[in-house]
């Protein structure tokens, strides 16, 4: 795991709730609802701003916790010449919002076939560190867009109240010249339809799940982009994953084939509920196993859990009554800038 990254920005973007079948329903009784493509990706809140001092576009990559990817601490595109031509109105089309924006948008990486990563795969191509790995190159980037702020909105940290069925059409337009400009990047609209039943609503969630996607999320036509967890938008996932916090080691038993060997992690779920998350690979058991010894060996010795506190991803088979959970696995740490921050 890199080093722990500083805030750049506080983003605050919208994020989902839960899904709630009343307020959805509601929505519905009014108008329609806007479904849209849960992809598996990390979230990617990109900047682009004119610098006060040069005139040149800066552009900062950021978790939806307002720090850089470790892997892209350079800033792709930024101080591009490219920037001049994209907000220049000589050029042809120009840009929305001059004076800087905010895409939210999904980023997946791709591998060297150019095939999309799982999340947990980019998420940890891009917690690597950049001198060992090195940089990420721009030709592997998937940034998939589904909200345009301007820049002024997101540094006071207030709504911004332009209605959600208004702002796809900003993305497409935004995307369309970023598509133009910067063809080095895989730039995507998010695949989107309207809904006027619950059904429908489920019947697209199921195509993209049969499409091995992670999900949808709902949002209210007439809603408009609010900050940080909030209704407007809903989340239409399974429940077969739940996140959490490290909270202990589990040892592999003893006389058995893993004995000494960390086999998974205690983790205590954003629920409640304390379980124990194994089912990982043999190099997960040798990478974590390791870790452990490192830690311990630079505390004397002494007795040391180095993933207390890290953010991490559960699935499992189903939820009892009393909440607990049948077949509870680890799945990925959360973590990109900072292990203990779910990015």
């Amino acid at each position: 795991m890199s080093k722990v990254e500083a805030v750049i920005l506080a983003t605050k973007p919208h994020r989902p709730v839960d899904y709630n079948e009343a307020q959805l329903q509601a929505v519905l009784d009014e108008s329609y609802l806007i479904a849209d493509k849960k992809e598996d990706g990390v979230r990617l809140n990109l900047i682009v701003q004119p610098s006060i001092f040069t005139g040149k576009h800066h552009t900062e990559w950021l978790s939806r916790e307002g720090k850089r990817f470790p892997r892209l601490s350079g800033s792709p595109l930024a101080r591009d010449d490219r920037w001049d031509t994209f907000f220049n109105p000589y050029y042809g089309d120009a840009a929305l919002f001059p004076d800087g924006f905010m895409l939210d948008a999904e980023l997946i990486v791709l591998d060297h076939l150019g095939k999309p990563m799982a999340c947990k795969d980019t998420a940890g191509s891009l917690r690597r560190d950049p001198i060992r790995a090195g940089k990420m190159h721009v030709s592997r980037l998937k940034v998939v867009v589904f909200g345009i702020v301007p820049l002024d909105v997101v540094l006071t940290g207030e709504a911004y109240e332009v209605s959600h069925s208004v702002m796809k059409y900003h993305v497409e337009y935004q995307v369309s010249l970023l598509q133009k400009r910067f063809p080095e990047i895989q730039w995507e609209v998010v695949e989107s339809v309207d809904v006027f039943s619950l059904e429908e609503l489920h019947l697209f969630n199921e195509k993209i799940r049969g499409e091995r996607g992670e999900g949808v999320v709902a949002k209210d036509p007439n809603g408009f982009y609010k900050r940080s967890k909030q209704a407007g938008m809903w989340k239409v996932v399974p429940k077969d994953n739940e996140d959490g916090k490290v909270v202990g080691l589990v040892w592999g038993t003893e006389g058995k084939a893993n004995e000494g060997k960390v086999i998974g992690f205690e983790v205590l779920l954003e629920s409640g509920h304390v379980v124990n998350a194994c089912k990982i690979s043999q190099a997960q058991m040798e990478e974590f196993t390791n870790a452990v010894a490192v830690a311990e060996f630079a505390n004397s010795g002494g007795r040391v859990n180095p993933f207390e506190g890290w953010t991490c991803k559960v699935t499992f088979m189903e939820r009892y009554e009393n909440g607990s959970l049948r077949h509870p696995s680890f799945d990925s740490f959360r973590g990109i800038s900072d292990p203990k921050i779910k990015e």
